[in-house]
């Protein structure tokens, strides 16, 4: 990923990592939104989400992958645009600790749904309200 001002990435990175919920939008079939607040975790550039496979954002990556994200703060705002994948096995299992670690919740032996584990890759990530509006709201 392309970081403008290292400064700027630690903070957001940062912030990422110690927020508890992030807003997910996906798109119906039909182009209708839907938006939720989910538990999330940040690693290696990418945002994590677990999700029943019975839900309505599950069904709607299965037609468009397309995502935005937004963190709860009206002031001081993260928004990010990406690509979402269900991770594979072996990232189901790193997260999963990372999931116990933040939430103390562990997806894999929640029965309660059949969770998935969503991958999200950004593309775009704008922020304003950080104290760097000079250098523009584009930090990826």
């Amino acid at each position: 990923m392309k970081r403008r001002n290292p400064a700027r990435w630690r903070a957001l990175e940062a912030r990422l990592t110690r927020e508890y919920h992030i807003w997910l939008a996906t798109v119906r079939a039909d182009g209708r939104p839907h938006l939720v607040p989910l538990w999330y975790v940040w690693l290696n550039d990418k945002i994590y989400v677990a999700t029943g496979s019975e839900t309505q954002k599950f069904t709607n990556l299965r037609y468009n992958q397309n995502v935005a994200l937004a963190l709860p703060d009206a002031l001081n705002v993260i928004l990010i645009e990406g690509e979402a994948h269900v991770a594979d096995r072996n990232t189901v299992e790193v997260l999963a600790d990372y999931f116990f670690h933040k939430y103390e919740w562990d997806f894999r032996y929640d029965e309660t749904a059949d969770w998935r584990l969503i991958e999200i890759t950004p593309h775009k990530i704008l922020a304003w309200g950080d104290g760097y509006e000079g250098e523009g709201m584009r930090v990826l």
